[in-house]
């Protein structure tokens, strides 16, 4: 069973929250209430929706290489009820529930009028214009240009001062990456091995909530685009990766893999650093490849982008 509040972080993460507007034949418009997430691993959505329901569906890969990815949707009333549920939790996209909430009120307050075979009539000149005024709304949150992302005092008042575990677990799955760094140290042939940790996003608030329960260091990143929204990552390094790990490896689901390997490269490396061990962090290879390459490896091989060959 999923948790809600890993769902709220696996959709601030990876998630879209809006409306879609759709023409019918006679030129009507009408407008549906859409939830999507969004992933390669199709377990983790699997899982998702004997929890949660929702509709999968196949996405178009822009490269033939890439790994296949899916959506996991919900429209109208099944997404309105469950944007009720995780509403509560969520940091990034609060405002887009915020929105959709109301828009749902608005809806279930009024009654559409039918023509004598049930059909819902086009909808009236204010009705299209209220309905296109929340779409428009929605539209400009869910851009990802600059102009989208101008400080706001009220989105920042409404900043959880903490967050579970259960959420920052499902925000690593959709927008974090595990990896182990390698670096030339002192010495013929020696390494350094550092377990890594870190998760990306446009809107800072989310990451120092974050930040203030799990630590990390806050980095800024600027958009290589005019265009685009500056970005921000929150990174966990060397010894701040284990408490992180101890708190939400449990809750993780599609990077549980790489995390049970940085716990690998981390007991690893306190056994060696032990007095008496006979081995030090910067112990040369020796025969075969050392450990840690290893270890290295098999996350690297993880977290590629193209398809398995």
């Amino acid at each position: 069973m999923v948790p809600v509040e890993y769902l709220a972080g696996f959709v601030d993460g990876e998630g879209y929250l809006g409306l879609a507007r759709i023409r019918r034949r006679n030129g009507a418009r009408e407008y549906c209430i859409r939830l999507s997430i969004y992933n390669t691993s199709r377990l983790v959505l699997d899982e998702i929706r004997k929890t949660w329901g929702g509709t999968m569906s196949a996405v178009a890969r822009n490269l033939p290489v890439w790994k296949p990815s899916y959506a996991l949707i919900w429209t109208n009333a099944a997404a309105a009820g469950l944007i009720r549920k995780i509403a509560p939790f969520l940091v990034v996209k609060s405002k887009q529930a915020s929105v959709l909430i109301a828009f749902d009120e608005l809806i279930r307050a009024g009654r559409r009028s039918r023509d004598p075979k049930g059909r819902l009539l086009p909808l009236s000149l204010g009705e299209l214009r209220a309905r296109d005024s929340v779409y428009l709304r929605l539209k400009q949150l869910n851009r990802r240009g600059a102009g989208s992302h101008q400080p706001n005092k009220e989105q920042n008042s409404t900043t959880p001062s903490k967050v579970s575990a259960k959420y920052v677990a499902g925000f690593i799955d959709a927008e974090g990456s595990l990896m182990i760094t390698k670096a030339r140290a002192k010495g013929p042939r020696a390494y350094r091995y550092h377990p890594r940790i870190a998760v990306a996003n446009t809107k800072r608030d989310v990451l120092e909530a974050i930040q203030g329960t799990y630590g990390g260091i806050l980095a800024y990143q600027p958009a290589r685009d005019p265009a685009w929204s500056p970005s921000y990552q929150l990174i966990w390094t060397g010894g701040r990766v284990r408490p992180l790990l101890s708190s939400v490896k449990k809750q993780l689901r599609v990077r549980a893999p790489q995390a049970h390997i940085l716990s690998q490269l981390i007991l690893y490396e306190s056994k060696s650093n032990r007095p008496g061990s006979g081995r030090t962090l910067l112990a040369p290879a020796v025969q075969g490849t050392d450990y840690r390459e290893v270890l290295r490896r098999r996350i690297k091989k993880l977290n590629r982008r193209g398809l398995s060959r």
